[in-house]
């Protein structure tokens, strides 16, 4: 009798292990069932830095081919001997990434070039500063050289950061520079704080 009892408590034993793994599995396959998800969209954040000279006319730093734009900036006055002429350059973080995206905006080192195989260039200089108004640009104190760059502080989103730049003909420069010209580029470049280096 206690065999017989015995054999019945062992059947019933085994029968709840296999109904527990029963169940174990059918959660399984469940959570196998649920765990596929349905394909999304996935959008990259736009790096997107507004360039606005003087003149008005906003364009972004890289053109929708992927260029770098090149915004033309328009002299305030006639360069002579000791009377520079500036112009203001207003960059605007306009990235919509989300989080904190603050950028540093860099002038590089201009390059100054001849055009129609003058001599002009030899006497010319550019200098630049950072302004808190395009107005500032035509206050003559506070500019330097560029000379390897001229780097704006961290630039929060929606924020800009306002360039001056001044072209001076040095006082010796021969009569025979008159009428001359030059192209001088000024390269720009931004950096997300944090990347290559921070802030």
């Amino acid at each position: 009798m206690r065999i017989k009892r015995s054999l019945q408590a062992a059947a019933l034993i085994a029968a709840a292990v296999l109904l527990g793994l029963f169940t174990v599995q059918g959660t399984y396959a469940l959570w196998n069932a649920t765990a596929v998800a349905t394909p999304g969209t996935v959008s990259a954040a736009s790096f997107d830095m507004v360039l606005t000279p003087g003149t008005g006319q906003a364009t972004t730093m890289t053109l929708s081919n992927g260029t770098a734009a090149t915004v033309a900036l328009s002299p305030n006055g006639t360069l002579g001997p000791g009377t520079p002429v500036h112009g203001a350059l207003v960059v605007t973080n306009d990235t919509n990434a989300g989080g904190q995206f603050n950028t540093v905006i860099t002038a590089g080192t201009p390059a100054v070039a001849n055009v129609n195989g003058g001599t002009l260039a030899g006497y010319i200089s550019v200098s630049g500063k950072l302004a808190a108004t395009t107005a500032e640009c035509g206050n003559a104190t506070g500019y330097l050289g560029i000379g390897t760059g001229l780097a704006s502080l961290p630039v929060a989103k929606t924020a800009s950061a306002i360039f001056c730049f001044q072209v001076s003909l040095n006082p010796g420069a021969p009569t025979s520079v008159k009428g001359q010209a030059v192209n001088i580029t000024l390269p720009l470049t931004a950096r997300q704080c944090g990347v290559s280096g921070g802030c």
